[in-house]
């Protein structure tokens, strides 16, 4: 059974946010320390290039070297953004969010109080909300992230292991996802509140998931969700 430490889903080998994982017993509690960290090690500078047009919260906003932000964009802070980084017209950073180096966040995609490490893409149309994003992670287009239960209860973490479900109670009301590292998680998907997905998984298109998800899975969706009917050929000898 996954103990659910940090280091069982992301190399945090040199990495700035490591200091962020200091004495946290399950990952997802990271989640809530965020906010903490990120006030603690944030420095107001702007080391990028940010276009005319852009919007940065002034004081507010850290920017490595390397990274661009492109016109249209919005950066509310406290916000960390690593060297080599861009973010795309249209991005919407709300605050309380850490991305690391040579990462891309593209256009329409809103980021709140969401830890993403290095080289990782959100490319487009995507909402990540009080989640962690481990390096090298895909995710497709118009896949997001659901941080809150219907109930406004205490989110929890469902694990199935040889037939028997358990709930592992996070103490969060508010909790989205992690994504290990080096997983992949395509268009058109929604993570659950309480989705906890391991190293290298691989999620299809189009899929709706929860839970414990263990590493080196392959997720696809139960049923078809189209079908493919051949047409009807055309009688060449009628008038």
């Amino acid at each position: 059974m996954n103990s659910f430490k940090p280091e069982d889903f992301f190399d945090l080998t040199d990495k700035p946010a490591a200091g962020l994982f200091k004495d946290i017993v399950y990952v997802w509690e990271a989640v809530a320390a965020l906010p903490a960290f990120i006030e603690k090690i944030f420095r107001p500078e702007i080391l990028g290039e940010i276009e005319e047009g852009a919007w940065l919260e002034p004081g507010r906003v850290q920017v490595g070297k390397g990274s661009h932000i492109e016109r249209g964009a919005i950066v509310r802070g406290p916000t960390i953004i690593g060297e080599n980084t861009v973010l795309r017209t249209g991005a919407y950073i709300r605050g309380h969010v850490m991305i690391g180096d040579n990462c891309l966040i593209g256009h329409g995609t809103e980021l709140r109080q969401t830890l993403v490490l290095n080289q990782s893409n959100i490319p487009h149309l995507n909402c990540f909300f009080t989640s962690l994003v481990g390096n090298q992670v895909q995710i497709g287009g118009d896949t997001h992230t659901a941080n809150r239960r219907l109930s406004g209860k205490e989110v929890a973490i469902r694990v199935n292991s040889e037939g028997v479900t358990r709930l592992i109670p996070t103490g969060q009301v508010l909790f989205g996802a992690v994504i290990g590292d080096d997983s992949i998680v395509s268009g058109g998907c929604l993570l659950q509140a309480g989705t906890i997905i391991g190293r290298r998984s691989q999620i299809f298109p189009q899929c709706s998931i929860s839970g414990y998800i263990p590493s080196d899975s392959l997720v696809r969706p139960k049923s078809a969700i189209f079908e493919v009917i051949p047409k009807a050929k055309k009688d060449s000898s009628s008038t």
